[in-house]
């Protein structure tokens, strides 16, 4: 990644990183920068380009040549306002074929003094990570769920600086097809761009969504996408579960295009000018009237009846994301409840509904709800969730880029393991 320049009056230290979001409909591209020895990213850019050129009918990508050509139209756009000129991405994935692993790790300390050092923890996941993968996958991430020290000291999240004779860690080991991968990076290459990192999404959309609180109680993000919808859990700090179910916002327009008898794209218009999801909380119910094209007549409907259609599809969403939430054995350690993202939480009602079936706390999530300073309002929408979270996972895992002012170079490296991002995200290590 090429740094910025600044004027000579700052002597401070400036990590750059990006988060692209390649999503079914759409790709979204957010430039993040933070400076050394402050905790607030400052958001410089922001770029999206809805997916017209190509169906992406799999949530994967199925067209090089058209995803090459979207992700060129947001990265533009990103660096264009930003001043930033991009070289590395980090970049989410996450669909049905992503497979997640049991492990353990165990190493002696060799020190004299017994103290684990960040060495230590490094190999303890070295340890983990030697596990028989099918050979068409690749690891992406080690999530430690647990160290042990000695065999009997359990729950710790950070071993570093305590004193023990032997290391454990029991870990998820998160892989992913190389194919998937591979094609990402065939759509990188054109645009002279690298992968940063490899990051599973509800990883990414957590860290943009949550605040250390929740995580800590317990809490589970629930992304409605076009055609998939991601489910993470977070207990302790650490991301405990994640899942994937068939089902998205592209399945409600399609209700609504079959019941209303329109075309699809009125039928997505009508969604989002007029879509509401919980009938009881629909103060007001009027008749809509759009305008016909070509020969086709108006359609006239009333709200209510939209309502209906919306809140059994939204409903069938919810109920299985609840569904695979009991599977995880979490449900009851969720002390923070439902945090719903994505763009088709922009919908009236959802979180009346989403209280109803999954019987707990909900709050729709959005980027801005953290700290951040520069262009805020850009990512103030629940579909910039993901990409704000990959750049934020990418802050976290730069490669020791540092940035120049006045002649005084920084390493990266030397930043702070204070912060609430380096609690969260220190162990999840990349490949």
């Amino acid at each position: 990644m090429e740094n910025r320049q600044k004027g000579k009056e700052s002597k401070q230290s400036e990590k750059i990183s990006v988060g692209l979001d390649i999503g079914t409909w759409k790709v979204c591209a957010v430039v993040l920068s933070q400076t050394d020895g402050s905790e607030m990213p400052t958001i410089l850019g922001v770029g999206i380009t809805e997916r017209k050129r190509s169906k992406a009918r799999h949530g994967r990508i199925d067209n090089v040549e058209n995803t090459k050509l979207d992700i060129r139209d947001a990265i533009d756009a990103a660096v264009l306002q930003s001043n930033v000129q991009i070289s590395s991405v980090n970049v989410g994935l996450m669909n049905k074929l992503v497979k997640f692993h049991e492990s353990r790790g165990l190493v002696s300390i060799s020190s004299t003094n017994k103290i684990i050092s960040e060495k230590d923890v490094q190999r303890v996941l070295d340890e983990a990570r030697l596990i028989d993968l099918p050979t068409e996958y690749q690891i992406i991430h080690i999530l430690p769920q647990e160290f042990i020290i000695n065999n009997n000291i359990r729950e710790i999240v950070n071993p570093v600086g305590m004193s023990g004779s032997k290391l454990e860690v029991e870990a998820k080991i998160v892989s992913a097809l190389s194919i998937d991968i591979k094609n990402i990076g065939l759509c990188l290459e054109p645009n002279n761009l690298e992968i940063e990192n490899i990051v599973l999404q509800p990883l990414g959309t957590g860290l943009a969504v949550l605040d250390e609180d929740e995580m800590e109680l317990g809490v589970a993000v629930v992304d409605v996408g076009e055609l998939f919808t991601e489910i993470g859990v977070f207990v302790d700090g650490l991301l405990k579960f994640a899942s994937t179910i068939p089902v998205g916002g592209r399945y409600i327009t399609e209700d609504i295009r079959v019941l209303l008898n329109t075309v699809f794209s009125q039928a997505e218009e009508i969604k989002k000018q007029y879509g509401h999801c919980y009938l009881p909380s629909l103060h007001e119910d009027k008749q809509i009237m759009i305008a016909g094209s070509k020969s086709r007549r108006p359609l006239t409907f009333m709200k209510s009846q939209l309502c209906r259609i919306i809140q059994a599809r939204m409903s069938e969403i919810f109920r299985l994301a609840s569904e695979e939430l009991k599977k995880s054995g979490f449900v009851s350690k969720l002390g923070a409840g439902i945090v719903l993202t994505g763009g088709t939480m922009m919908i009236e009602g959802v979180e009346d509904l989403g209280v109803e079936v999954f019987g707990m706390p909900v709050r729709i999530g959005l980027p801005s709800d953290l700290n951040y300073s520069g262009l805020t309002q850009e990512v103030n929408k629940p579909y910039f969730s993901t990409a704000v979270g990959l750049a934020l996972y990418g802050l976290k895992h730069s490669k020791n880029i540092s940035f120049e002012k006045n002649g005084v170079n920084t390493d990266s490296k030397n930043e702070s393991k204070n912060s609430f991002f380096n609690k969260i995200v220190e162990f999840f290590k990349k490949i």
